[in-house]
């Protein structure tokens, strides 16, 4: 795979996303994922795998794991990452969230971790999921999203900023409300707060749903 340089908003958001997220994991991110993603089985796709924060919290139930992430700068760390573990069947893909470069119900669970504040459609992207997992398979998803009372009116006032620093980042997602009227059925739901300063104010939802 030949990886170009990326947007100035790829590569802006590149630079500082890592560290930035690296404080919220050693806070306890990490240990959130590393319980929710123990749940994946089979043959898996990662939506938005970025760097690879996700990664190292996959079991041995994973038989293949299917990494798309479409910012070059984000995949070429990602690559480094699992340079190691390829013979486990796991590939790194470019990919449009929108038309996956996959076949119709051919993975066991699709998963994604704080990707669909920052997707033009998130709806399309639901259904490309949707298209994509065997009926019957799991959506695992862990993401932030809209806060209520004075944190959403915040929440509305900062997105138009933190979406030119942060790659389309929207702080007022109204994520499970996407969800519900997205072609899966919403299993269960975990409210938490982002670890870590300063993210630790932001509301996470965590959970699954099945196709």
């Amino acid at each position: 795979m030949t990886d170009g340089p990326g947007t100035r908003r790829q590569r802006f958001f590149a630079r500082w996303y890592p560290d930035m997220m690296q404080r919220s994991e050693d806070a306890g991110q990490a240990a959130i994922r590393a319980r929710h993603l123990a749940r994946a089985t089979g043959r898996v796709l990662d939506l938005g795998t970025g760097n690879g924060f996700s990664v190292p919290h996959y079991t041995a139930a994973v038989t293949e794991l299917a990494m798309v992430e479409p910012n070059p700068v984000l995949r070429r760390q990602l690559q480094r990452r699992t340079a190691d573990i390829r013979a486990r069947a796991w590939q790194v893909v470019d990919g449009d969230a929108y038309a996956l470069p996959f076949a119709d119900a051919s993975f066991d669970t699709v998963t994604a971790s704080l990707v669909f504040c920052s997707l033009d459609r998130p709806e399309a992207a639901l259904a490309e999921l949707a298209r994509v997992v065997r009926p019957g398979g799991t959506f695992l998803f862990h993401e932030h999203v809209r806060g209520t009372g004075l944190l959403r009116v915040l929440h509305e006032v900062a997105t138009p900023l933190q979406s030119r620093v942060a790659d389309g980042c929207h702080l007022n997602r109204d994520f499970l409300g996407l969800l519900d009227r997205s072609p899966f059925a919403v299993a269960e739901v975990e409210h938490l707060r982002m670890p870590g300063p300063p993210a630790r104010v932001t509301p996470m939802v965590v959970g699954s749903a099945i196709r």
